[in-house]
């Protein structure tokens, strides 16, 4: 027999539009206006969905701001994020939470498929569960609900969305049942201004770490004025942690940086010969990439905090995570622009931040390639990503690469149509010729495993072939390439060889 509560939320993802990609938070007594002041929106600013629908037809696709909107449930209120994340971050929940009872719960997914339920109470995380893998729990007390969280159907249990089961669990816990039409109301939206990140996460709150003189120094002040310095100590932090501080060139580097000396351009190509020294320790190669990242920095100063080599020591983790949250900080707060429509920039041919950090030296070759190639690139990397996210060989796809293959405009009336075409509903009838809910038991556990993979992949597929529509080439490969990547998931590193291998 299964979850009632379940089976009725899964009904509700089933057919709805915005069932990809959500967050929905529920929070006790507090106002729409203190609700909307944790999430950091302007109550004085509250519109209805129509004008906040216009609002954000005036932002180019993907620059548009995150939005809240709030709806009132008897003592709770629930803040619904269409394509947003807000409400799963601790800093928001945390923030809620104090403005009401003191008690904060959300359930989240976005288009990668990450897919959570967190729950706050006395200003900490005390449970963080995975829809997914529900055995995956953190925060203070993970075990806090487990006498819910057995008998619910948590990872595909029953053929139910993972999601519904984490709403079944608000439900238990707060006693409120969301509405089946909830999402048809005239609810009231805003804008957002987001929240900061909090300088040090909360489990690292207190730890030995923190003591260094240095770090707290930059915690009391994380400023611009402070960010070469802040690059030269993680740079070290990374260095140290992969065993490559003892290597000459690193020791150069490091001194030229602890001295705030622009590192001289000799030392370039000695990296790039460590670099290729290293090949086979994708640890070490990435350690060098960072390193290279904080001494040579491009235009964009969050460069110089890379983050593709993960760092070992716990107390050297801690650290470079601060120190990178300070970084971000000080430069957010010299970026920070009032959320306003703007018109989409200047052709430019730097690519994404997201491409910059991850594969910093494949991104400049993509600055010097000709719009052409910036093109094909772009047109290639969409069909790799829909090949890998199954979508390749569906009906309403095949028209869709042809034109993308033409450099013909892409056969859709519009974004939402192609998002419905890819809800797990219409995925799983597309794969088995069966409606969702007669699947039973007729798929095998491979078969299942293959569906769900499709399932989480598929959004960003999506995102990718629209990337390819951008006027500005450049753009358009930075783009491409940041969703292809993100659609490959585990397997971004045979992407980016495939890439190499193909195009140079």
């Amino acid at each position: 027999m299964g979850d009632e509560a379940a089976e009725y939320y899964d009904r509700m993802l089933v057919d709805a539009e915005w069932s990809e990609a959500f967050c929905l938070t529920f929070v006790r007594g507090l106002d729409d206006a203190a609700l909307i002041t944790a999430f950091g929106g302007d109550p004085a600013a509250l519109m209805s969905q129509a004008q906040l629908a216009q609002t954000l037809d005036g932002f180019r696709y993907g620059a548009e701001p995150a939005t809240l909107v709030v709806a009132a449930l008897g003592d709770w209120r629930v803040g619904i994020e269409v394509n947003g994340c807000q409400g799963n971050r601790p800093e928001v929940l945390r923030r809620a939470a104090a403005a009401g009872d003191g008690v904060a719960a959300s359930v989240f997914r976005d288009v990668t498929g990450r897919s959570e339920f967190t729950y706050v109470s006395g200003d900490r995380v005390r449970v963080v569960l995975d829809h997914l893998r529900p055995q995956r729990r953190s925060g203070e007390d993970p075990g806090l609900f487990d006498e819910h969280v057995a008998d619910l159907p948590f990872g595909y249990a029953d053929d139910i969305i993972p999601e519904a089961a984490g709403l079944a669990l608000v439900e238990r816990i707060t006693g409120v049942r969301l509405p089946a039409d909830l999402m048809e109301r005239d609810l009231p939206g805003v804008l957002l201004t987001l929240v900061p990140d909090d300088l040090v996460p909360e489990g690292g709150r207190g730890l030995a770490a923190l003591e260094h003189p240095f770090v707290r120094r930059m915690l009391a002040a994380p400023t611009m004025e402070n960010l070469p310095a802040m690059a030269a100590f993680r740079a070290r932090l990374i260095a140290e942690d992969a065993g490559l501080a003892g290597e000459p060139v690193i020791r150069e580097l490091l001194a030229a940086l602890d001295a705030a000396r622009e590192p001289g351009p000799h030392l370039r190509p000695r990296l790039r010969e460590l670099h290729e020294r290293l090949a086979g320790d994708l640890q070490a190669m990435n350690a060098v990439q960072d390193i290279a990242a904080a001494a040579f920095p491009g235009d964009d100063p969050a460069e110089r905090f890379a983050t593709a080599y993960a760092v070992q020591d716990s107390d050297r983790s801690l650290q470079a995570v601060v120190l990178r949250r300070c970084a971000l900080r000080a430069i957010g707060e010299v970026r920070r622009p009032a959320p306003a429509p703007v018109p989409p920039p200047a052709a430019t041919a730097v690519p994404a931040p997201e491409a910059h950090l991850r594969y910093p030296v494949l991104a400049r070759q993509f600055a010097g390639w000709t719009p052409e190639k910036q093109r094909a690139v772009s047109r290639w990397l969409a069909r790799r990503a829909f090949e890998v996210a199954g979508l390749d060989t569906l009906e309403w796809a095949r028209p869709a690469l042809e034109a993308l293959d033409r450099g013909d405009p892409l056969p859709f009336p519009d974004r939402r149509a192609v998002f419905r075409l890819i809800s797990a509903a219409a995925l799983v009838t597309a794969a088995t010729g069966l409606p969702l809910d007669q699947i039973g038991d007729r798929l095998s556990e491979r078969q299942r495993a293959e569906l769900r993979e499709r399932i989480d992949r598929a959004p960003m597929a999506v995102i990718t072939i629209f990337n390819t529509t951008d006027p500005d080439p450049a753009r358009a490969l930075a783009d491409t390439f940041t969703t292809a990547l993100a659609t490959f998931d585990s397997l971004a590193e045979d992407l980016v060889n495939e890439l190499r291998a193909r195009f140079g």
